[in-house]
């Protein structure tokens, strides 16, 4: 037999459609072949039972049955669903065009299987396109005897199916999503209530945590004043057994204390906390536990943030200006430029306050901000290391994983993990 070379490339396919693709593979006993967009072999699954393994024209990138291939791969891109073809061997495949955000990655193809039964014509098809030792041929009648057979109603169905799996693993429904993390953070609530309840702890109003966060937003603490929501909102959630109205209750009138002292020392203007209390009602109106936690960490960012501004102590006004710019908009495109337009100066000699004033230049500054709320974000999201890259003004995730790993010493990923 030829000897059957690895050309798995684990790295080369998203995990959520990996992970659909072998459950579909074993439910079928289908293998399935992952093709890159040019027609290179990149991922195999349940490559035991593919029969075309076996065969040296296979594996030539310039054979007839790899044109075949390639031309089915381009006629399903072509229509955006299943195609069911029938290889230079004879044998069918489903070929499935993988597109994400428009652009076509490759393709995937299911089989080869045998529909109705195996011909002769199939045999001879493959001895004419192989040049196949004939010590191996009984092995290899016996390995295509032993394939699994398929009427072309059931073909239709595994063509259908096989579509079906591809997308759910690209287009998730949020409802189902939405349910699940529900069934998921009241699990998580339970489990704690059990915790406590077994080390026999009272579940009294964390007034001390409370005080604490009132603490950490007026300092300018951005960090530690994640760490003190996160540790409340759990808090609030067993003393409420998860009931999350009773819970927003509770957190809009932390909320409302919180901007009301940020109005009465001036850390924000009446403008700003005028707009503060309008994005109380998205929480009010948040679906979930984890969305209401999101909004939650959003505002104690704009609360901290401006706080720390207003404890700058220096007397340029400038300079104020600048950081409370920058804190309200460093999602975006921003740069020294667009800061010095928007305040109305020259950018040389706003570069020249910053230097002078905080010692760390625009950039600088800007990356150390963003690089907080990104610590924000791992520790209390779900989010993916793009997503939070994208959400925090990186518009390219290496260099957000250059810089943070310059102002935190470690990796993002690292970060999250040790958090």
């Amino acid at each position: 037999m030829v000897q059957q070379k690895n050309y798995v490339n684990e790295n080369d396919l998203d995990p959520r459609i990996k992970e659909h693709v072998i459950a579909y593979s074993k439910i079928t006993g289908l293998p399935v072949t992952y093709f890159s967009e040019s027609g290179a072999l990149i991922w195999e699954c349940n490559k035991e039972t593919k029969a075309c393994s076996f065969f040296d024209i296979y594996k030539d990138p310039s054979s007839q049955c790899r044109k075949s291939l390639f031309s089915a791969g381009k006629l399903s891109s072509q229509l955006g669903e299943p195609y069911i073809f029938v290889c230079k061997a004879g044998f069918v495949k489903i070929s499935m065009p993988l597109i994400i955000n428009k652009t076509l990655m490759g393709n995937l193809i299911a089989g080869p299987l045998i529909m109705g039964e195996l011909k002769k014509t199939t045999i001879t098809n493959i001895f004419s396109l192989n040049n196949i030792n004939p010590i191996d041929y009984p092995e290899l009648i016996m390995f295509l005897r032993g394939m699994k057979m398929f009427n072309p109603k059931d073909v239709s169905y595994l063509s259908s199916v096989f579509g079906n799996t591809i997308l759910g693993s690209l287009t998730p429904n949020s409802d189902y999503q939405r349910i699940n993390s529900t069934f998921k953070e009241q699990r998580k609530i339970g489990e704690n209530l059990q915790k406590y309840k077994k080390e026999n702890k009272s579940l009294a109003y964390p007034y001390q945590l409370e005080s604490n966060l009132f603490d950490d937003v007026s300092k300018g603490n951005t960090e530690a004043a994640h760490k003190e929501l996160k540790e409340l909102l759990l808090e609030m959630s067993m003393i409420e057994a998860g009931d999350l109205s009773a819970i927003k209750t509770k957190l809009l009138s932390v909320f409302t204390i919180l901007i009301r002292n940020a109005t009465d020392s001036n850390f924000i203007n009446h403008e700003l906390s005028d707009q503060l209390y309008d994005n109380l009602n998205s929480i009010n109106e948040a679906f979930t536990f984890d969305d209401m936690c999101m909004l939650s960490n959003d505002l104690i960012d704009i609360l901290s943030q401006n706080a720390g501004v207003s404890r700058y102590s220096g007397h340029s006004q400038l300079i104020k200006s600048s950081l409370q710019y920058i804190n309200q908009n460093y999602h975006g495109k921003l740069s020294l430029n667009t800061v010095a337009t928007a305040l109305h100066t020259n950018s040389s000699y706003l570069s020249m306050l910053f230097k002078r004033n905080l010692g760390v230049t625009f950039t600088e500054y800007l990356n150390q901000t963003r690089v907080a709320k990104c610590c924000s974000l791992l520790t209390t999201t779900n989010l993916s290391l793009s997503e939070i890259a994208s959400k925090c003004g990186f518009e390219d995730q290496s260099y957000f994983s250059k810089v943070f790993k310059k102002e935190m010493n470690m990796s993002p990923k690292d970060y999250r993990n040790k958090a």
